[in-house]
């Protein structure tokens, strides 16, 4: 385990936007031992064309439809061959030293799931604003509790408890870390931050999230999805809140206030 192979797995579909920083924040990691995995959904921008630019820095390159972002997943790790094994997104970006900082803490420790922190991205009038989240594990029975994008598993991993459940349309990955708590695997925490998630615009929340985690916490016998249950419910007044609130600064013209007092709140 002195120079383990590392596979990362990006899943992307119309993408083009910035796939080619997450590109680039493989080729330039200050580790070498790297596989790189794209499955490409059959994107319909010039997404591909970007992916072959890179093509002699990609180990695989899977193009063609999905059944969703999971299922992409799953393709992907059927091709990983890594012992460690990263999922990027297609919109992020890792750290130079990212994949360095993950292979010392799985060589210093007995983990088999090492996790970090996270830092948020929001761009607003050309200029980027960040913030920095540290996960808690302690919130396992409640929700997910760490950040996937900045989450690395051994492969060992997934030939014990699975790969993705596909029913789950975007919250396999909290089922996923879950099922790796309930089967005792070892999980680390390293407190670096490893990845950059982008945020764009302004979105609602999609409920169909909590109704997944209470599926999933009630799958799980957590005591705690009774909570979950209730947020389906305030997740829809909150987008009802959201997009009548957004009609009225789109009306009076207050949108520019608006993303300047989100600015302020990221500063």
């Amino acid at each position: 385990m002195n120079n383990p192979l590392v596979s990362i797995i990006t899943v992307v579909f119309n993408g083009e936007k910035h796939i080619e920083q997450t590109i680039n924040s493989i080729i330039f990691q200050s580790y070498p031992h790297v596989e790189y995995i794209i499955i490409n959904g059959a994107s319909t921008d010039g997404t591909l064309e970007i992916i072959k630019k890179h093509k002699k820095n990609i180990t695989h390159l899977v193009s063609e439809k999905d059944t969703g972002i999971y299922n992409a997943m799953n393709k992907g790790l059927a091709l990983a061959k890594g012992e460690i094994i990263g999922i990027l997104n297609a919109d992020d970006y890792y750290y130079e030293k990212t994949i360095e900082l993950v292979v010392q803490a799985f060589i210093n420790s007995k983990a088999e799931i090492i996790y970090g922190d996270l830092v948020k991205l929001r761009s607003f009038e050309g200029k980027n604003y960040f913030k920095e989240l540290a996960p808690n594990i302690s919130l396992m029975e409640k929700t997910m509790p760490i950040f996937h994008p900045a989450t690395f598993v051994k492969k060992t991993v997934y030939e014990k408890i699975g790969n993705f459940n596909e029913k789950y349309k975007l919250s396999a990955d909290y089922d996923f870390i879950y099922r790796a708590f309930k089967n005792n695997i070892k999980f680390e925490y390293i407190p670096q931050p490893l990845t950059v998630f982008r945020v764009d615009g302004i979105s609602s929340t999609n409920c169909q999230s909590y109704k997944e985690g209470y599926k999933i916490l009630s799958s799980y016998g957590s005591p705690y999805d009774s909570q979950m249950r209730k947020l389906i419910f305030k997740c829809r007044i909150k987008n009802v809140v959201r997009f009548f609130g957004y009609l009225l600064l789109k009306l009076f013209g207050l949108k520019k206030w608006y993303e300047r007092r989100l600015v302020e709140k990221w500063r």
